[in-house]
């Protein structure tokens, strides 16, 4: 029997993938999450093999209790996978509250990771697996409004630069994923913030007017979580894994990501006031 332990794990892409690993068998897993009914549910639902384990990863005690917990049923994890996170979209500077919105981010998305690999270290071993969730924010210019979450997100390419290059004199691997859009929670999250920050603004309605339907556009978009699950397995049975998965990234920003600053910065500018004009004709915005 191999053991994993995933978080967030009461839906969304880590749920996928527990369902994924418990129909192939072989394996017992720690389905980590916060929101204890949802996960009590999904593991009654996926049978004896998937065992709940209630943790707040923006806790070290409880990041510590889960492992406590995890110990109590084997002495070593093959497999540990970081899906758990949050999203927002927001201003860094217009909102009154942006540093503590970005440090409840970094502290869940960065941190939340740090403290589930610290916590469950005792119990790694030769061969043990560590798989951590960035994103295509990870690796690309941030977005306007989008930051909080980009910079959570590079902060995880550092970090699992790091853990890679520390553990793999230990005979341990360290793989990353960098998803693009999914059909997920996340999305909500996104749309909401949006919302919000486009009903709280005073000034960027303009940009926000016209950058509403860019982003309606990409949550349609978003892909089947099936993509996602299947590279995800990749990296847990592969022999020889890639250190970096890119799944289902999205093509125009990979398109535009290369752009130097000095041209990028007032694309943006140029575009968003364009857009604005056209708009305004069409009677889109008073």
């Amino acid at each position: 029997m191999k053991y994993a332990f995933i978080t967030g794990a009461a839906g969304g892409l880590a749920g996928a993938c527990v369902e994924e690993l418990n129909r192939r068998g072989g394996w017992t897993i720690f389905a980590a999450d916060y929101a204890e009914d949802a996960l009590n549910a999904f593991a009654e639902k996926c049978g004896p093999n998937v065992i709940p384990v209630k943790v707040d990863i923006s806790s070290k005690e409880s990041c510590v209790a889960a492992a406590d917990k995890v110990k109590e049923y084997t002495d070593h994890i093959d497999v540990v996978v970081n899906a758990a996170g949050i999203h927002t979209m927001a201003s860094l500077v217009e909102q009154p509250n942006a540093s503590e919105v970005l440090e409840r981010m970094v502290n869940i998305n960065l941190l939340g990771m740090a403290r589930v690999n610290n916590a469950l270290f005792p119990l790694f071993v030769k061969g043990t697996r560590i798989i951590n969730f960035s994103s295509e924010c990870g690796w690309e210019q941030p977005q306007p409004f989008n930051s909080f979450y980009a910079i959570t997100k590079w902060g995880v390419e550092a970090y699992n630069i790091g853990l890679r290059r520390e553990l793999l004199f230990l005979d341990m691997k360290v793989i990353k994923i960098q998803p693009g859009s999914f059909k997920t929670g996340m999305h909500g999250q996104a749309n909401n913030g949006y919302k919000k920050l486009y009903e709280d603004t005073v000034v960027y309605k303009p940009v926000l007017s016209v950058l509403a339907p860019i982003m309606t556009v990409a949550l349609q978009s978003a892909h089947d979580k099936k993509y996602l699950v299947e590279g995800v397995m990749d990296a847990i049975y592969n022999p020889h894994p890639k250190r970096n998965y890119k799944i289902k990234n999205t093509w125009y920003l990979g398109l535009i990501d290369p752009i130097p600053a000095f041209i990028l910065d007032p694309g943006y500018k140029y575009v968003v006031g364009f857009g604005y004009k056209v708009m305004k004709l069409l009677g889109k915005v008073k």
